[in-house]
């Protein structure tokens, strides 16, 4: 559930927002939300968020775009521009994920799991 509300969420933000909206969105999801897994549901989110739009903008532009910048940064071509693209993303959002459940496992009163027993 975690996963589809971050899907949603950075994808409306990121509309608007600048990038690192996608470091926020998961932070406040696991910090208010339970969940297990933070850190794979949030880095497969936030790829998939960032993944998706990049391929969307290759489609649009006949892959002019990706292509030329891929060979700025020495790549070969346009779609392994889209994969780093979407771990750099999924890195972000994995880590804020994790973050947020961490920091909020360290509040006095919250558990930081919803199976964790004492």
């Amino acid at each position: 559930m975690n996963f589809i509300i971050i899907v949603i969420i950075s994808a409306v933000m990121q509309l608007f927002m600048p990038w690192w909206i996608v470091a926020v969105v998961p932070f406040a999801v696991y910090f208010w939300r339970p969940g297990n897994s933070p850190f794979l549901a949030s880095f497969a989110a936030i790829a998939f968020v960032w993944l998706a739009y990049g391929f969307y903008l290759h489609l649009i532009s006949d892959g002019a775009m990706s292509n030329r910048i891929a060979e700025i940064l020495s790549l070969s071509n346009g779609y392994i521009l889209l994969l780093v693209t979407a771990l750099i993303g999924g890195l972000v959002g994995g880590l804020s994920g994790l973050s947020g459940f961490l920091i909020k496992g360290l509040l006095p009163g919250r558990l930081p799991h919803a199976s964790s027993r004492n």
